[in-house]
């Protein structure tokens, strides 16, 4: 069914009885020059760095073949931290898989916490059961972490970050957590680039934060960093800057989308981010060879704002109940019973469905469509659900509330597309991924909803909107606001180790989608860390952006000159 977009407005049958009144969440408006934007250009394209790019790629792989166990570890980590594993997936896996069943990954733990972090790390990243156990050897007689390691400010770092890909239960791993926090906090954090790398661990951890900010971080340390690699960090370099020009032309394609489907008034009550969608986007996946996900992801976050919107501050409740059964049924009964802008989310919700299942084989598109039928409707029955506790002042339990919470935060409809949309050959086999990672998804969605709780508790109070994690569980165990965030905090945490482990179970299942589940939860923590930057994006969330959208990394000419004589 395609939908054509309406080009009159037409009054709902609910404004002939009554006029209906209209919150305003008073949202900032966008905060971008989107016509500047659309002028962004690079250098670094495929055709004038490709073939030197594919020259410096045979060269690392040579590497692999050259060092020792303990050198294959360091080399893992330090493409992983350069953002360059998605090209070397087959021989890190190889390597690991020899490593992990000769049991030479034993004799790397021999060798010091900071290596032992290191291998513990990259196995569980990639899916092996390691147990906590490999730091036992950094025990004294007592079983506690050995005061001698005070010392060891990379050691501590190491068991530090280690210790946040841990699953609930490993004490070991929550004793080296706290063990290497109260170490580390006294370090002066002006004294040194390690010292200044420990305070940004310690404000959030490697694991929790997102990945290409963390490598835009690297390669600036790399560089000055011992035994340095030229050819390695010309390579990342080139490759960061190259996947920076990709992203900038999907991203003027998604604002041009965005302005054709915002010309008018119709749409101005909801919020204009769709650069903040597209960094959202990336930050759950950003590989080139997913470009699907580049051009679709953006449009669906975007979308999901204005559905929120409308849910939690534009529709009246009766409009809503119009709208949600419209979408459930996926027809147009009622549809001249709602007002213009909710036709014109319908029908780009509609015409989106249709133009992604264009790209799927005829004979796995029927039942594809229905499953993407089905995640947007289970979304707006979430959102619907909130909004009539909202509007009969019903207080959800805590349970109650995270029950429909993960799915009101549209993680599930996210990772769908990301499902569907990352197949180079989407099959009918591959509909059953989502079931089969159901609670990873699941997982990684409450982490979503936890952290925008944090974020937006007080403004959404403020507006009337339902109540969030946070009310419920004040009234709930009868605390105040401070002990209520500390709580969800802590359940952050505990969820984190639950999908961990959840990570690992699902090794068997394509990485790409089990990456970028965890990416999701990764993005949520970062965003909302120090406040709502999706909402309202400060500099910090600005700064993110322009990093990774706008802001290539410099490469002189003489560097050029000799990564190309070499």
């Amino acid at each position: 069914m395609v939908v054509t977009s309406p080009t009159k407005t037409t009054k709902s049958s609910t404004s002939h009885k009554h006029a209906i009144v209209r919150r305003s969440a008073n949202y900032e408006p966008n905060q971008w020059d989107l016509a500047s934007i659309q002028t962004l250009k690079s250098d670094y394209t495929e055709e004038a760095y490709g073939s030197l790019v594919m020259k410096l790629k045979e060269e690392v792989r040579l590497l692999f073949d050259r060092i020792e166990p303990l050198a294959q570890v360091r080399l893992i980590n330090t493409i992983q931290r350069l953002g360059l594993g998605y090209h070397f997936e087959k021989e890190i896996n190889g390597q690991l898989n020899a490593m992990f069943s000769s049991g030479y990954h034993k004799v790397v733990q021999k060798n010091g916490p900071e290596d032992t972090a290191v291998l513990f790390m990259i196995l569980r990243q990639y899916g092996f059961m390691v147990s906590e156990e490999i730091f036992n050897d950094f025990k004294d007689d007592n079983g506690c972490f050995a005061e001698s390691l005070s010392q060891d400010v990379k050691g501590l770092l190491g068991l530090y970050q280690a210790s946040y890909l841990s699953f609930n239960g490993e004490k070991t791993l929550d004793e080296a957590r706290e063990f290497a926090v109260r170490h580390l906090k006294v370090l002066d954090s002006s004294i040194s680039t390690l010292a200044r790398e420990v305070s940004h661990a310690l404000d959030l951890p490697s694991h929790w934060s997102l990945q290409r900010l963390q490598v835009r971080r690297y390669i600036d340390l790399y560089e000055i960093e011992e035994g340095m690699n030229s050819r390695l960090l010309s390579l990342a370099k080139l490759d960061f800057n190259m996947v920076q020009h990709i992203h900038q032309r999907e991203l003027i394609n998604n604002i041009c989308w965005w302005k054709s489907l915002r010309h008018g008034k119709s749409l101005s009550f909801a919020r204009d981010r769709i650069l903040e969608c597209f960094f959202v986007a990336v930050s759950i996946i950003f590989e080139p060879q997913f470009k699907s996900c580049l051009e679709w992801l953006p449009k669906i976050g975007a979308l999901i704002v204005i559905l929120d919107d409308i849910y939690d501050v534009y529709g009246s409740f009766g409009e809503l109940e119009i709208l949600t059964g419209i979408i459930d049924r996926w027809e147009t009964e009622e549809i001249e019973n709602l007002p213009e802008n909710m036709k014109i989310c319908f029908a780009t919700i509609c015409n989106t469905v249709n133009e992604i299942a264009n790209n799927i084989e005829e004979d796995d598109r029927s039942e594809i469509v229905c499953r993407l039928k089905k995640v947007w409707a289970d979304l707006c029955n979430s959102f619907l659900l909130e909004a009539k506790w909202h509007h009969t002042k019903y207080m959800p339990t805590f349970t109650e509330y995270l029950n429909n919470g993960w799915i009101s935060v549209s993680g599930p409809l996210i990772l769908f597309h990301v499902e569907v949309l990352s197949r180079q050959e989407p099959k009918m086999e591959s509909l059953d991924l989502l079931d089969s990672c159901r609670r990873l998804v699941k997982l990684s969605s409450t982490i979503f909803r936890l952290c925008n709780d944090l974020a937006t508790s007080s403004a959404e109070l403020e507006r009337g909107d339902t109540p969030t994690s946070i009310q419920c569980y004040m009234r709930e165990a009868g605390v105040s606001e401070i002990a209520a965030h500390e709580h969800i905090s802590i359940v952050i945490l505990q969820t984190w180790k639950e999908m961990n482990r959840e990570f690992v179970s699902c090794s068997s299942q394509p990485r790409p989608f089990t990456a970028a589940c965890v990416n999701l939860a990764r993005m949520a923590v970062s965003i909302y860390h120090k406040g709502d930057g999706f909402g309202i994006p400060d500099h910090e969330i600005k700064d993110y952006i322009l990093s990774l959208l706008m802001k290539p990394i410099s490469l002189t000419e003489d560097e050029l000159i000799l990564v190309r004589d070499q």
